[in-house]
């Protein structure tokens, strides 16, 4: 809602555009992993602008990592309505990916994040169309297109820098550079027919851009409102449990990861009470803006480092 549909349908060519950045960054990203042989995300991040800019990119990333770790919690949290008990099950969930090791979380994701990806797309389709809509006042969304193309950097940005955190070592996944870029096209192409679906269903059913904290919940009630919940519950299980993971590679300078991982996540349950879509206006722009820095640092690079 906040970077797509509070601009109307346009807000689809929006995201249309954001969608094929990622899918660029992801591709170049897995590329130069490849190319270079690359095994961290820090390694990548010096090889792409440096040592300083590269140490900077490092700290935006394990920062933003962590954000959003805390941020899916408190959603987890505001959605199901629990205590502490539901953060610290949820964050032993996350531990005990992170324990496993990185393959356990690639599993993972290559087998649920696709099906979350569709299970997204249709199930707030069927929320919208299944009632008749309710038309609210044109003047309620925005029609400047650089503010829309702002927020497609802006969400591309985010996006791309959180990718670092997986891409960075996942280079023994690719066996050739073609793998490379059906990877980095797959990835943008999940995210435009769930977010495509999303932002539609959102403006179709004429939910107010300002009138909710969590837009997608306006879409249902009764038994439909309970599988979408679920549903939404598990893409954001599959945030935390890549977050967690995603964070305490870029510390292992500090602690072992394990280590790390127990720390962290305990800090973050007290954080978690924070509203989830005040962390999200304010901590996700300000790492979009790092994220576009990288996204031209990813389009200048060539064979050789920028």
């Amino acid at each position: 809602m906040t970077y797509f549909a509070r601009f109307g349908y346009m807000g689809v060519a929006g995201l249309a555009l954001s969608c094929a950045v990622i899918a660029f960054c992801g591709a170049k990203a897995f590329s130069a992993v490849y190319r270079l042989d690359i095994k961290d995300p820090h390694s990548f991040n010096t090889a792409a602008g440096g040592r300083y800019i590269g140490t900077f990119l490092t700290l935006c990333c394990g920062a933003f990592s962590y954000s959003a770790y805390i941020i899916m919690l408190s959603g987890i949290r505001q959605l199901c309505g629990g205590g502490p008990v539901l953060l610290l099950a949820v964050s032993a969930v996350a531990y005990a990916v992170l324990y496993k090791g990185f393959g356990t979380l690639v599993k993972i994701c290559g087998v649920f994040a696709p099906v979350v990806a569709c299970m997204i797309a249709f199930t707030a389709l069927a929320g919208s169309f299944a009632g008749s809509g309710h038309s609210i006042a044109s003047s309620e969304y925005s029609k400047s297109i650089p503010s829309l193309i702002l927020s497609a950097l802006l969400y591309a940005g985010y996006n791309v820098l959180s990718s670092v955190c997986v891409l960075g070592r996942s280079g023994y996944l690719i066996d050739n550079k073609k793998d490379a870029v059906l990877g980095g096209a797959a990835g943008g192409a999940m995210l435009f027919v769930s977010g495509s679906a999303v932002a539609t269903a959102l403006v179709h059913a004429g939910i107010s851009p300002h009138g909710y904290e969590m837009p997608v919940l306006a879409l249902f009630a009764g038994k439909g409102a309970v599988i979408f919940n679920i549903v939404l519950l598990s893409a954001m299980l599959l945030s935390v449990i890549s977050g967690l993971t995603g964070t305490c590679i870029f510390f292992t300078n500090i602690l072992p990861e394990r280590k790390m991982g127990l720390i962290l996540g305990a800090l973050a349950v007290p954080a978690a009470y924070v509203s989830f879509g005040r962390l999200m206006d304010i901590l996700y722009p300000i790492f979009g803006v790092a994220g576009i820095f990288l996204i031209i640092i990813l389009a200048l690079m060539g064979n050789e480092n920028v």
